[in-house]
């Protein structure tokens, strides 16, 4: 009977694959975004979530797909915050389950930083979008399934005590 079950599952999601993708992509990648941050809260009750940034770049080094969030250079502009990026396959996807407020680490830093604004784009759009985001950096990914980025500012949080 479970075994129907599976097969009829996995009929139904090939299915949907060829008809609906960029659906199934969304529904798929919001999924392992919820479960991995339960999973987070599980396994490590009352510890931050955390990103590591790698170097400056484009998406060259973004494409390596090492679990950091590269510098674009392509993003320096005057009033736009560094932006450090990732795609939602190689570690990005973690950003889509922070909220504003929400308390952070970078790796390798002391700094508990804090979501202080928020802002989408679609995918491709000019920089100019991003100008006059409060904060010390903007850390960047896709959402799954969908022509929209998202971009979050941070900024050293007031209360720097860890959880």
């Amino acid at each position: 009977m479970v075994s129907v079950l599976l097969i009829s599952a996995g009929v139904a999601l090939l299915g949907g694959v060829m008809i609906a993708p960029d659906a199934v992509e969304k529904i798929v990648g919001n999924t392992e975004v919820a479960v991995r941050k339960a999973v987070h809260e599980i396994v490590a009750p009352g510890t931050l979530p955390e990103i590591t940034l790698g170097p400056e770049g484009g998406m060259r080094e973004m494409d390596q797909c090492d679990g950091t969030f590269t510098e674009m250079i392509s993003y320096r502009m005057d009033e736009v915050l560094p932006l450090y990026a990732a795609h939602h396959r190689c570690g990005g996807d973690i950003i889509l389950g922070w909220e504003l407020g929400e308390r952070v680490r970078v790796a390798g830093s002391d700094v508990i930083y804090e979501v202080v604004e928020e802002r989408h784009t679609p995918k491709w759009s000019q920089v100019e979008l991003l100008k006059g985001m409060t904060g010390e950096f903007m850390v960047q990914t896709c959402y799954y399934g969908e022509n929209k980025m998202r971009f979050l500012a941070l900024a050293p949080a007031a209360d720097q005590t860890a959880p």
